[in-house]
């Protein structure tokens, strides 16, 4: 009974994937649009000064990315994705 319940439900989702593909079509002359990001990076010791400055970038809609470093201090990097104004 499971198995035909995921059945049904993977041909259901394979023909609402079809009929989305089918009503947005792509036209060749348009380009493919490439994802542009800011990039934002600070050095901190300790962990309540990360976790300070990290809700604030948070909240700003900023994303961690990475962070290295030594035992003393540690980079920490995060992005978002760059805004433009509409004209």
């Amino acid at each position: 009974m499971r198995s035909i319940i995921v059945a049904v439900f993977l041909v259901g989702a394979l023909v609402v994937g079809a009929f989305i593909a089918q009503s947005m079509p792509v036209s060749a002359d348009d380009p493919p649009r490439k994802s542009q990001w800011q990039y934002q990076c600070f050095e901190a010791s300790g962990v309540a000064q990360v976790t300070e400055r990290a809700n604030k970038m948070g909240q700003q809609g900023w994303e961690l990315v990475t962070s290295a470093g030594t035992k003393g201090s540690t980079l920490w990097c995060f992005k978002r994705p760059l805004w433009k104004p509409t004209k």
